[in-house]
């Protein structure tokens, strides 16, 4: 899609303490988090530790009770039409067949399905799952760059490394490659169809160049570091190294078996078709025309190489000329191993051009597909296009999921354009999100459905969101993880988890930034009635005017100014809430450092040993979809009313009935050196209350496995010499 960032898209990995049931003494590491802002970097040792330290669970504790009363089954998340196996099929006659019925689509790009964890890919296909026909486009490999001086893509984030001149092959990461095979994995389990677009065109200049690009291969396999250099030295579309070299990437895709299925990639009806590349174009030597599609002889040899490995799946021609008129060259249109033709519109003005495209495609008994569209002025326009278009399939750009942390993830287009998220929400408020959101969204779930000749069903029933505490530094407070297709959700609350819950919010919605719900819970009072006030919804936001900028570089004659500044695609970093006049739910308190809600560990009721100290309040969130029909309802949690007392006072330990309390002052302390010393003070405490509530577990080692991870030891003496103390006492080395 345009600008399809995975910056803006892939938000930080927080705490994910998935514990399902946890003692008392796991209580105070909680509390010491909640003070100190952790590096993001840092988050996988803490999951590692916490996963590592779990011991015996209290067996009287049942984290899978449902609220009484409710129906808590998932949602089927399956086309209404059934997952269907076999291979997509073009017959010549413009549209798309399975089983040999109808399987034309409408539906949207999918631009980081690749790419997200398992939360993010199975959200993702559960929304997509649900259009008539299921089908969504996924973005381009990604290539590392950032050791080239100009890029920004690092080896983490990469499914190509680099080339290894000794092997004369390239290298790869067998860790994001893994991610590929679970999107495989999961769509298939769902019935969705993938069209997955190879390598992504080099836009002319490194601000533009987001996941990696062709030029970037050049780099490389030449061994050339600066990006203009690359440009002119090599001819991506004829130089036979790099056609070679391409090549041996796509034998290495197609010929990988699924770690997750045993399926052979080339041999998996999951891919409806194979792209040739996103956007491919061939432009002149100085990369400011744009107005060639990709040469007829080197898009014929990438589809017959495809066609090799993967004979049953669609071939995609990837070109997107600048100039309708030369569209595709007539050599590829009629090879019998390209199925299908993609082109790109966005404006209004873009969609007259389709009846044109269109028509060349079918004269020559080839499929035509609306690969990528969107960005009209008015939501309207995409009411009259469904009406008139009539070619196999189309894509809006783009959708985004729930983020594992809450919220959903966001994506910015500039021109108050910015990804959709289903069910589609009418009231914005957070300016993050598209006003145009719930009309573009229903309207094309509609146009899915018509455009087989069926009436559209109601949206689907959503399956059970996940539910966790969290804390806005001064509050403990309740978050979850959104259900695919839920248009609002309902809170519970009750005294006794085996008792009665009360409904104590109707009607909350989770169109917010990644890690920005956060909903105030009272656990003193845990069936009373939650006030909430949200800003007031922000106006609907015009589309028009917006430019593809990334085809503008300077002295290009292309449609746009000449003179601009390349956007920087907006990746949701920014609280667009702080400004708002009205202070929220979803506003109070946000941690400005990390700018999302720090989560706080999974907390048991009170045991016998220690009832006079802890009470609190079981809480549960249950799912709704658009129609109003409940949906699944998430696990229970409990918040013990003691820990509103412990987020006020800082890190807190109970012994011998007295409370401790850690000094504050630690914070003002150096970064490093004072959440050393606010750890360990945090860990001596740890230990009296072990003591204190006489814990069979070893309550700090956690902690101390993730210090020792991040923060090395200092210079400073007093903080060794507690270290080791500490270390002596829960008989772990640490000096």
């Amino acid at each position: 899609c345009r600008g399809m960032s995975h910056n803006g898209a892939r938000s930080t990995t927080l705490f994910r303490m998935e514990m399902s049931k946890i003692q008392a003494g796991y209580l105070l590491r909680a509390l010491c988090l909640l003070q100190v802002p952790l590096a993001a970097g840092s988050m996988a040792d803490v999951q590692t530790a916490f996963d590592t330290a779990i011991g015996l669970q209290p067996p009287n504790v049942d984290f899978r009770v449902r609220i009484p009363g409710t129906d808590s089954s998932p949602g089927n998340f399956v086309s209404a039409l059934g997952s269907k196996p076999g291979f997509v099929s073009a017959l010549g006659d413009g549209h798309l067949y399975l089983n040999g019925e109808l399987f034309d689509f409408r539906s949207f790009n999918s631009p980081t399905l690749l790419e997200g964890g398992e939360f993010q890919v199975r959200d993702y296909v559960e929304t997509i799952s649900a259009f008539g026909s299921p089908v969504t486009r996924t973005y381009t490999l990604h290539v590392a760059n950032n050791n080239f001086p100009d890029g920004n893509q690092p080896p983490e984030e990469a499914q190509i490394l680099g080339w290894n001149n000794y092997t004369n092959d390239w290298i790869y990461n067998e860790t994001n490659w893994r991610n590929i095979d679970r999107a495989l994995h999961i769509s298939r389990q769902h019935g969705v169809r993938l069209i997955i677009p190879i390598i992504n065109q080099d836009y002319g200049s490194p601000t533009t160049n987001w996941v990696g690009n062709f030029n970037d291969l050049i780099r490389h396999r030449y061994n050339i570091q600066n990006y203009t250099v690359a440009q002119q030295a090599v001819d991506w579309f004829t130089d036979r190294e790099m056609i070679t070299s391409f090549k041996q990437i796509i034998t290495y895709f197609l010929n990988r078996v699924n770690t997750y299925n045993g399926i052979r990639i080339g041999d998996d009806s999951t891919v409806l078709a194979f792209e040739t590349g996103n956007e491919m174009n061939w432009g002149n030597a100085n990369r400011t025309i744009f107005e060639r599609p990709a040469p007829s002889n080197w898009t014929i040899e990438i589809a017959e190489h495809i066609k090799s490995l993967a004979p049953k799946t669609l071939v995609m021609d990837g070109s997107y000329s600048r100039n309708p008129s030369e569209a595709w060259e007539d050599e590829v249109l009629n090879s019998p191993h390209v199925e299908l033709f993609s082109y790109h519109m966005y404006g209004s003005g873009d969609t007259l051009l389709y009846h044109q495209l269109q028509d060349r495609v079918k004269a020559h008994g080839k499929t035509f597909i609306l690969g990528e569209h969107g960005f009209y002025d008015k939501a309207q326009v995409y009411e009259s296009f469904y009406k008139t278009m009539t070619c196999a399939g189309s894509l809006v750009c783009s959708l985004r999921p729930h983020s594992e942390n809450g919220g959903f993830v966001t994506h910015g287009e500039g021109n108050n354009i910015y990804s959709y998220h289903a069910p589609g929400f009418k009231n914005q408020t957070s300016t993050k999100f598209d006003t145009h959101e719930a009309d573009v969204i229903s309207l094309t779930y509609d146009a899915s459905y018509r455009v087989l000749e069926l009436e559209p069903p109601p949206k689907p029933v959503p399956s059970s969101p996940d539910a966790f505490l969290v804390t806005n530094g001064t509050h403990a407070g309740l978050s979850w993880r959104g259900s695919a297709w839920a248009q609002r959700y309902e809170i519970f609350g009750a005294v006794v988890q085996s008792s009665r819950f009360n409904l104590i919010s109707q009607s909350i919605q989770d169109n917010v930034e990644a890690g920005k719900l956060f909903v105030p819970l009272d656990p003193t009072d845990p069936t009373k009635p939650i006030q909430i006030t949200l800003p007031e919804p922000i106006p609907e936001r015009s589309h028009s005017g917006w430019v593809d900028t990334k085809w503008c570089a300077p002295g290009s004659p292309s449609r746009c100014s000449i003179d601009v500044t390349f956007p920087k695609h907006e990746s949701g970093s920014q609280n667009p809430l702080l400004n708002q006049a009205h202070r929220s739910i979803f506003s109070e308190g946000v941690n400005l450092a990390q700018n999302f809600y720090r989560r706080l560990l999974p907390m048991s009721p009170s045991t016998p040993e220690s009832s006079s100290q802890f009470a609190g309040g079981w809480f549960s969130v249950r799912a709704i979809s658009a129609d109003g029909v409940p949906g699944g309802t998430s696990q229970s949690v409990f918040l013990r009313t003691g820990d509103l007392l412990a987020q006020r006072n800082g890190c807190t330990a109970t012994s011998s009935g007295q409370i401790a309390r850690a000094a504050p002052k630690a914070l003002l302390l150096p970064p490093n050196l004072a959440r050393q010393r606010f750890f360990l003070r945090c860990i001596s405490l740890s230990v009296a209350l072990k003591k204190a509530l006489k814990l069979q577990d070893s309550a700090p080692v956690a902690l101390l496995r993730y210090m020792s991870a991040t923060w090395p030891l200092t210079a400073a003496p007093r903080a060794k010499a507690t270290r080791c103390r500490i270390g002596r006492q829960v008989q772990q080395p640490l000096c």
